[in-house]
Order: structure tokens, then C-alpha cells, then sequence
């Protein structure tokens, strides 16, 4: 029987009969405590000793815990810069908290007292997680693949290597299209044409109406004449849009010639920059929805304008400066403290003084809420026309 009664109710059991035994005389003792020892198959001493302990049920006084040290008052404000800053993680707006509350200011939008200002720049990033983890609870298709390959220059455009670039020098562009087919490649459509820059991270985008070769060297000449420095190389994939002998003459039919490389066939990581802005910056903007009409261009064209201020200077990124070496002991990638594009160019020798006086004036005269604002205004216009369908 012993074996079979589970500790609650050996603990009920030593309850009942405690009273009694406690009271009894030595032979009542000892009848008592063979009844229990048989009942429960304790050891006999264990029994005793049992039987002669407070058997009250335990109270614990539950701990005060950690005192909070943001008020809910911090944690709204963190919440708004959160919302500000298009809800980039922990560890970019960390670093970029002291700039976006300057500017802020600046642009009267908020007002942060000398307090506010010290606690919300001394968050860690994963204090700044921890904070937004239940705001972003409540607040929070896979696209197409439309590059057909190019065969006609491939033996002429080299496959990019190290040699070829200096990811630590301004101008070495990644680029690539992103189709706006939504789940079927059938009829007309639009295309972004991304370029980034590999070393600050500037990414502009355009809205192409076809991925015609005309239309992306079209685009082409539009980036450079707005890119803050000149463009040293480009870096495609090997889609006939771009492996084509008007590109091809483009870059290098010119005094000083722009370094036209290729990736290695169906190996995206090799244009991992432009890739991840396909994602952060294409897809977050616009979805996987199908654009084609007049209304859709202009619009997102529009978008395009003002993203081009608030993705560069307004919102900060990282750059990898050591990757994992498992072999060194390395198992996780180290990264530079986040900056926007805007800060990573303006000290760098790429800039004539009148540019760099024309980004400072550009940067001190956005205000990156308005513009925001504006891009979500465009975007409800632009949800309310575009479809997912295939037509």
C-alpha cells in the first residue's frame, strides 16, 4: 500500500494522525507509527522525525522584485522614437538616440527635459528590446523572382572579385530590380532599380515602368546625377537588363570608366547589400502588390523622392567589421556602431565642399517626422489602388 500512495497523501495522512501521536503515551506511539510506516512505506525514523515537525502548510512572501527604473513616462517616449525612427531595431536606434532627439527639437516635435534626454541615451540596445517588447506585440508573400539571365557579355563583364572594389572607399554601387508583378508574372508591370552603396549604406530606389535596357541606363544616368560623389563600379547580377552592351558602353565609354562587375550566377550572397534593401527598404515600402497603372508610377515615384531623405539621413544602419571565424573562436559577427549614410560620407575625402555644405543644408531643413508622415499618407493612397491579383 506504502508503494502506491503519492506524497500528498502521505502528507495528509501525518496531518491527521500528528495530533493524536504527539498526545499518545510510548506504547500508543508505537502502535501509531507502525499503522504509518505500513501505510506509507517511510523508513521509520523518517516517519518520527515527520511526525515530530510542523507540518503547517508553508507560506512564502512573494519578493518585491526589481524596482523599475524607466516610468511609463520614458517608455512612451521611447515608444514614439521607436515609431519615428520606422521602427529600426535596438541595436541601430541605441546609438542614434542622442541625434534623433537633437533633431527632434530642432524640428519642434518633441521636447525631452535633461532627465528624459539621460535615461533614454543611456538604455542599452537590450534594454531598448526588453522596453518594446509588448508595444511591438501589438502593433506589428514572397514576391516573384523576374530576372532572366544574360548571356551575350558574360566572357566581357568579370565576376567581381576582391581585386576589383574597395568596399572601404565611397562609390562601389551594388543594383538590382525588384519586380511589382503580385502572384503572377502575366501582363505589364512596374520594377524598382535599387542601388547601394557598399560602403555608407546610401540607397536610392526608382520606379522603372519595364526592365527594358534602356529604361535601367535611363535610371542609371538619373542616380549619378543625384549620388553626393561619383560612381566608381556597379555590381549586377547576371539578368539580361543589366548584362547588355548598352551598360556595358555606358560604363565604359567615358574619360574616367566606372568598374562593371557581375555576382556568380544564383548566388544571391554575393549582392548581399542590395538584397537586404530590396527587403528593409522595397518590400517594407510597397509589399508584393501589383503596380501598373499611371496613378501607381506617380506615386511611388513620390515615395521614392522623400525615402531618399529619410532612408539616408535619417535612418542609421550597420556595417559588419568582422565576421564569424569558428576556427579563431569567433562564432558571432561584430558590427560597427550604427550611423545613418549621411554620417558615414560627410567626413570621408569623397565630397567636393559645396556637395558637403549641400547635404548639411539638406539635413538641417527635413524634418524626418513630416516626411515620414507623408510617406504613410502616399501609402494608404497607393494600398486603396494596387491589388495582389494578376491583373
Amino acid at each position: 500500500m506504502g508503494n502506491k500512495m503519492s506524497k500528498k497523501s502521505r502528507q495528509e495522512l501525518a496531518t491527521q494522525i500528528q495530533s493524536r501521536y504527539l498526545k499518545a503515551n510510548k506504547a500508543a506511539k508505537e502502535k501509531i507509527l507502525d499503522e504509518f510506516v505500513e501505510s506509507t512505506g517511510y523508513h521509520r525514523k523518517t516517519a518520527i522525525r515527520l511526525l515530530h515537525s510542523d507540518l503547517r502548510p508553508k507560506t512564502f512572501k512573494k519578493r518585491p522584485g526589481r524596482k523599475k527604473k524607466y516610468p511609463r513616462e520614458i517608455i512612451e517616449k521611447l515608444e514614439r522614437l521607436y515609431e519615428i525612427s520606422n521602427y529600426i531595431c535596438g541595436q541601430r536606434l541605441q546609438p542614434y538616440i542622442s541625434e534623433l532627439i537633437d533633431i527632434l527639437e530642432r524640428c519642434n516635435e518633441m521636447y525631452f527635459t535633461s532627465e528624459e534626454k539621460r535615461l533614454l541615451t543611456e538604455m542599452s540596445s537590450a534594454t531598448i528590446n526588453r522596453n518594446l517588447r509588448e508595444y511591438k506585440k501589438n502593433h506589428q508573400g514572397k514576391g516573384k523572382t523576374m530576372t532572366k539571365p544574360g548571356g551575350l557579355l558574360k566572357k566581357q563583364i568579370a565576376i567581381r572579385t576582391g581585386m576589383d572594389w574597395d568596399d572601404n572607399r565611397p562609390g562601389f554601387l551594388e543594383i538590382d530590380l525588384v519586380a511589382h508583378c503580385g502572384q503572377s508574372a502575366a501582363g505589364t508591370f512596374f520594377y524598382t532599380l535599387t542601388a547601394t552603396d557598399v560602403c555608407t549604406g546610401w540607397t536610392d530606389n526608382f520606379i522603372l515602368r519595364n526592365k527594358s535596357k534602356e529604361a535601367v541606363v535611363e535610371v542609371m544616368t538619373l542616380l549619378e546625377s543625384l549620388l553626393p560623389y561619383p560612381i566608381l563600379g556597379i555590381d549586377s547580377d547576371n539578368g539580361s537588363e543589366f548584362i547588355n552592351y548598352l551598360l556595358f558602353d555606358y560604363c565604359n565609354n567615358r574619360e574616367r570608366k566606372i568598374i562593371f562587375t557581375r555576382s556568380r550566377p544564383y548566388r544571391k550572397n554575393d549582392q548581399a547589400h542590395v538584397e537586404q534593401k530590396n527587403w528593409a527598404v522595397v518590400r517594407r515600402l510597397l509589399g508584393y502588390n501589383r503596380f501598373y497603372t499611371p496613378d501607381h508610377f506617380v506615386l511611388i515615384q513620390r515615395i521614392y523622392q522623400l525615402n531618399h531623405v529619410f532612408n539616408n539621413f535619417f535612418q542609421p544602419v550597420r556595417k559588419t567589421i568582422a565576421r564569424p571565424d569558428k576556427d579563431a573562436g569567433v562564432f558571432s559577427p561584430k558590427y560597427e556602431s550604427a550611423k545613418t549614410p549621411f554620417r558615414r560620407i560627410l567626413p570621408s575625402d569623397v565630397l567636393s565642399f559645396p556637395k558637403k555644405a549641400s547635404l548639411v543644408n539638406l539635413y538641417n531643413a527635413s524634418n524626418p517626422v513630416k516626411i515620414l508622415a507623408e510617406i504613410n499618407d502616399l501609402l494608404r493612397i497607393l494600398a486603396e489602388t494596387s491589388s495582389y491579383q494578376t491583373k
